[in-house]
């Protein structure tokens, strides 16, 4: 009777659930966030590449490429065999409990607007609040590189001084995401309890220090001209590759912020450093809230639209917007699709939104941009100012005035103009 008895508890506790482990739930939380990041930065950037070779359409949008999406499945997978039990089904009582991991926040802090603030009860929130911001982190370090670049022949030199910007920002945020990952995982292992990456294992801050200096010596060897150094001599211009004129306002954790002009190669190198610091920093930071707080930086308050003001970064528009171009070189915030004034936060007004490809639904949009009739776009020409597009003069009638500019290049504009409202 004794040996069936305690045979009988054996059994038992065989079957019963496993115990929770939140060094293994810790661990797949920061492990699968970091492969997620990784793979987000690559599939954004061989994207964005694509569209600036005319392989992929200029409206591509490369936020939904399938390669993220499959990421995401597996990075899911990967954080519920760990930390919900053992059906593996988040949100059930045999879920490991998100404070043993660290995770007590209510809900997704966001990243600078960019809207990742889902309500987190279990592991599959933490799951999609790390994919929006490990998503958000590589689309927002890629539309700094890519977004104004000024198409350039294929293979020219200035083809290839873009290329290796882009190509080389994302090959040092998956060098640097490694070894910032390694550093973490060493930690919740018990082998060393410092910050990452300083001092963190003794060889994370050295390994990315090594991926920044090879960085930045590729992208002055590409775009520095015949000497392939970012001195000013021949090196090419920020303004002739198609890039923002200031570097936007973000700061990196415990770092200084990025907003400084760009004038010159190296500081055009040091602005997509630090913009890249930030997405990578901010992402490494959330997904491990035991060893590390999540900078207040990271999440700052949300802009508010100003009235006719433009905007040359997401991180500059109210969350939920997205700093856009309508064509013809102005930029200014627009947010989600609307059907009234009441429905656009930080201070937007719901409109239909015009390209120089026409006008479409309504979305929200900050005001200052917004002209009345057909074909008729808010442009920055010295001063914002309603322009007519033309084909001939005849398109021009008052107040646009009665002849048209540059009608030959498919793009003329009548030479009278009005206020945006």
């Amino acid at each position: 009777m004794r040996r069936v008895w305690l045979g009988s508890i054996a059994v038992l506790a065989l079957a019963g659930p496993a115990a929770a482990d939140p060094v293994l739930c810790r661990g797949a939380i920061a492990s699968e966030s970091a492969k997620l990041a990784e793979t987000a930065v690559r599939v954004v950037q061989r994207c964005r590449e694509r569209v600036l070779l005319g392989r992929l359409p200029a409206v591509t949008d490369c936020a939904a490429d399938p390669g993220l999406g499959a990421a995401v499945a597996r990075a899911r997978h990967g954080i519920a065999v760990r930390c919900c039990g053992a059906d593996r089904a988040c949100g059930t009582a045999d879920d490991d409990a998100l404070a043993a991991a660290g995770w007590t926040a209510a809900a997704c802090p966001d990243l600078a607007g960019a809207g990742c603030q889902n309500a987190i009860g279990d592991a599959d929130d933490v799951a999609t609040c790390l994919a929006c911001v490990d998503g958000a982190a590589a689309a927002r370090t890629m539309a700094l590189v890519y977004d104004d670049l000024v198409p350039a022949p294929a293979g020219s030199a200035l083809s290839k001084c873009q290329l290796a910007i882009g190509r080389e920002t994302a090959r040092f945020a998956v060098a640097a995401s490694k070894a910032l990952a390694r550093c973490w995982d060493a930690r919740n292992r018990g082998r060393h309890t410092n910050p990452c990456p300083d001092p963190g294992d003794g060889r994370a801050a050295a390994a990315i220090a090594a991926a920044e200096a090879q960085r930045t010596a590729r992208v002055c060897a590409a775009c520095g001209g015949a000497d392939r150094r970012c001195d000013g001599v021949a090196d090419s211009t920020p303004a002739a590759i198609g890039f923002p004129p200031a570097c936007p306002d973000l700061t990196p954790p415990g770092a200084a912020t990025c907003a400084a002009p760009v004038g010159t190669l190296a500081e055009l190198a040091a602005c997509v450093g630090c913009a890249g610091a930030f997405g990578l920093g901010c992402a490494d930071r959330l997904a491990v809230p035991a060893f590390a707080a999540y900078p207040a930086t990271c999440a700052p308050p949300s802009p508010q639209c100003a009235a006719g003001v433009t905007c040359g970064a997401d991180a500059e528009c109210p969350t939920g917007y997205g700093c856009a171009d309508n064509g013809t070189g102005t930029r200014w915030c627009v947010g989600p699709a609307c059907a009234a004034d009441a429905e656009c936060r930080g201070g937007g007004v719901c409109r239909a939104y015009c390209t120089v490809d026409g006008c479409g639904p309504r979305q929200c949009q900050c005001p200052g941009f917004g002209c009345v009739g057909a074909d008729v776009l808010c442009i920055e020409s010295g001063s914002l100012a309603c322009r007519k597009l033309c084909t001939q003069d005849s398109d021009c009638t008052d107040p646009f005035g009665f002849v048209c500019v540059n009608p030959g290049f498919g793009a003329g504009v009548c030479i009278g103009n009005t206020p945006c409202l």
